[in-house]
């Protein structure tokens, strides 16, 4: 069966005009498989992974929701794993489409733009049911309220979105598709329902 770790809480802070971001990055397990979601930007990450006695070469894929630093810079600590975004897999210098699944397994990629270009978000399947790992599909700044219901979801505010009508649609799409969902920064989070 499959595990889900969140190995570094994510937050989003102000800082003067700037923001100080790290996202969750999180560790998926199955059986020896493991698979670290947004391995981000934390100076800390190699030292939380040696807790849980795990090395960079324990990894065997490292999936990307999307190509903002403070979600990839720290990608390339993964020397021995295979990288997967939105769209391809990547082995050294070789690149392939990965028709939307990690292999062996059924855990699937499903696009989800509007905050970035190439953003995407990973489907899996858990004992509780699905869970989707959104990456910034959803996030929120630190201290905020995270208001649950469909519509705040959908029209969450994003000041980094490059498409705001493809991000709501992203997360129309998504939010049908699985049960409990990991943002980019915040807390995990089912949705309420209306009655």
């Amino acid at each position: 069966m499959v595990d889900i770790d969140i190995l570094i809480e994510g937050s989003a802070c102000r800082v003067g005009k700037g923001w100080n971001a790290v996202p969750n990055t999180i560790l998926v397990t199955e059986g020896h498989r493991r698979i670290l979601v947004d391995p981000g930007n934390h100076p800390k990450l190699l030292d939380v992974l040696e807790k849980r006695s795990i090395r960079t070469k324990d990894i065997e894929i490292v999936f990307l929701t999307h190509s903002h630093l403070d979600h990839s810079l720290n990608a390339g600590l993964f020397h021995d794993s295979l990288i997967f975004d939105g769209q391809f897999s990547h082995e050294g210098t070789m690149m392939a489409p990965h028709g939307g699944r990690i292999p062996g397994t059924d855990m699937e990629i499903i696009p989800t733009p509007g905050h970035s270009h190439d953003h995407a978000s990973l489907i899996i399947r858990t004992r509780e049911g699905k869970t989707a790992i959104c990456g910034d599909l959803f996030w929120w700044e630190s201290g905020k309220e995270q208001r649950l219901d469909i519509s705040s979801l959908l029209f969450l505010e994003d000041p980094f979105a490059v498409d705001t009508d493809l991000l709501i649609s992203s997360r129309r799409n998504i939010l049908g598709s699985a049960d409990l969902f990991i943002p980019g920064h915040g807390r995990p989070f089912t949705v309420i329902r209306d009655q």
